[in-house]
């Protein structure tokens, strides 16, 4: 009977006894098994050419083999680091002895593997293979031959050391960094961390794996490498999936080349933003207006209407052609917003505008890819959500496809005054100011037009 006609919890149960650790490239199989294959070669001949090596008790023991597959397959594992290879079976070397002076065969054999692990785990220093020491120590008790507090140094820490050694060499051969580099953390950079691993110190990280119980399968800088990684993986692929038009403001506020400064600042204080795209009558997009712009013109008048004896009239307020920027490149809103990235990086690419055929369809900023993140980040969702997901595999244990983006509704910019992202409050302050000043101001056929429009709910035009 195929798997795939089990029912759904029968097939979900049978993955449980399947394989877990990922598949791996064949240069790390090849790498860990030659390594330690030939790292039990040298020490064998080191320990066969040393004369009477036997009677000197120094020989291999086959707890070797098993820490050299720590060592040579899985050299970032805590199980694998030299404080736990070597204080771990010298401590398993030693508790046995001790537990033989008052405990005899066969109680010993128990309490002596249960007695090692026990010391490994207080001293920080768990190593699996060490717990073969433990009954080897007992067993060859039991066969006549009695071991002292001296086999923890010959052969034991001897070999270990050789083995260490030649683990570090072979592992630095290939790139790998063994023993693991602690996780680089200072207090003052704290502020300047990137991501949530960062923002964490080793304490943090490793009561993080304590409480998962993960302590003995991964150093905490290991973790605040994976996760950095993850984080930033995900959001390359969140990115990647998701297209312009699935985030863009539809229908944005806009300006003509026609209109006036005090428009300007009128729209852009009312909605909190910093940029507003100018079309013309038929809605072709022309460029960008910027508010630091619009504000170095209206310094500019206000300069020469505080001049003392001025003995000609003011000059006509500035419109919004003489101002704004028309190297704004567009994109298309099938165009993924990954792309986007660098060019909304730069402090003066505030808005992308949106444009189909040349009309301006609508804008997107730096919020819009924010609230992105925010929305997909795991804050935003319960443990319950996260285990749901995981049940929904597919039956070939991969992952079901991820749910496209929500495309955003169509709104006005006026609905979402927060769009303007991190505004300083000294140049809001003084752009309000500005408002004040120009609301003074006769108004011009165009304010007059706006104000009327608006005030019977029709779009201005």
């Amino acid at each position: 009977m195929p798997i795939s006609h089990l029912p759904k919890n029968v097939r979900r149960q049978l993955r449980r006894f399947g394989p877990s650790m990922g598949r791996r490239p064949a240069v790390d199989i090849l790498r860990g098994a030659v390594g330690a294959g030939v790292a039990i070669l040298v020490v064998t001949f080191i320990v066969a050419t040393l004369p009477h090596s036997r009677q000197a008790g120094i020989y291999l023991v086959s707890s070797f083999a098993s820490m050299a597959v720590l060592l040579f397959v899985l050299p970032n594992s805590p199980l694998a680091q030299p404080w736990s290879a070597m204080m771990g079976m010298m401590i398993s070397a030693v508790v046995p002895v001790a537990v033989l002076m008052v405990t005899p065969p066969p109680y010993a054999d128990g309490l002596a593997v249960g007695g090692s692990i026990a010391a490994m785990m207080a001293a920080r220093a768990l190593h699996p293979p060490a717990a073969g020491i433990a009954l080897l120590v007992v067993l060859e008790h039991e066969a006549g031959r009695r071991l002292g507090f001296d086999f923890a140094i010959f052969p034991i820490a001897v070999m270990t050391v050789l083995m260490i050694g030649f683990a570090m060499l072979w592992n630095r051969l290939f790139g790998i960094s063994y023993p693991t580099r602690p996780l680089a953390y200072h207090p003052a950079h704290v502020g300047r961390a990137r991501g949530p691993a960062r923002s964490l110190s080793q304490r943090d990280l490793s009561n993080l794996l304590v409480e998962f119980n993960q302590s003995a399968n991964m150093d905490p800088a290991d973790l605040a490498r994976l996760m950095a990684v993850a984080e930033h993986r995900a959001a390359e692929s969140l990115l990647a999936d998701t297209h312009v038009r699935d985030l863009m403001t539809q229908n944005p506020v806009t300006v003509s080349p026609e209109a006036p400064l005090s428009e300007i600042v009128r729209k852009m204080t009312a909605l909190n933003v910093h940029t507003l795209p100018v079309v013309d009558n038929s809605g072709y997009y022309l460029g960008v207006v910027d508010q630091h712009d619009a504000l170095e013109e209206l310094f500019k008048e206000f300069d020469i209407l505080r001049r003392p004896l001025r003995f000609r009239a003011a000059p006509p307020e500035a419109e919004v052609r003489a101002i704004f920027h028309t190297d704004i490149e567009t994109v298309e809103g099938d165009t993924p917003v990954g792309e986007l990235l660098e060019r909304l990086a730069r402090r003066e690419a505030r808005v992308v505008p949106v444009t189909e055929s040349g009309r301006l369809v609508g804008i997107l900023t730096r919020t819009d890819i924010m609230a992105l993140l925010l929305e997909h980040s795991p804050a935003a969702h319960t443990e319950a959500e996260l285990d749901e997901e995981v049940d929904d595999e597919d039956d070939d244990g991969e992952p079901a496809e991820a749910a496209s983006p929500k495309t955003k509704p169509a709104a006005r910019v006026e609905d979402t005054p927060e769009r303007g992202g991190n505004t300083d409050p000294e140049e809001a302050e003084l752009a309000a100011e500005l408002h004040q000043s120009t609301a003074r101001r006769p108004p011009v056929y165009e304010d007059t037009q706006y104000d009327t429009a608006e005030s019977r709910g029709e779009s201005p035009k």
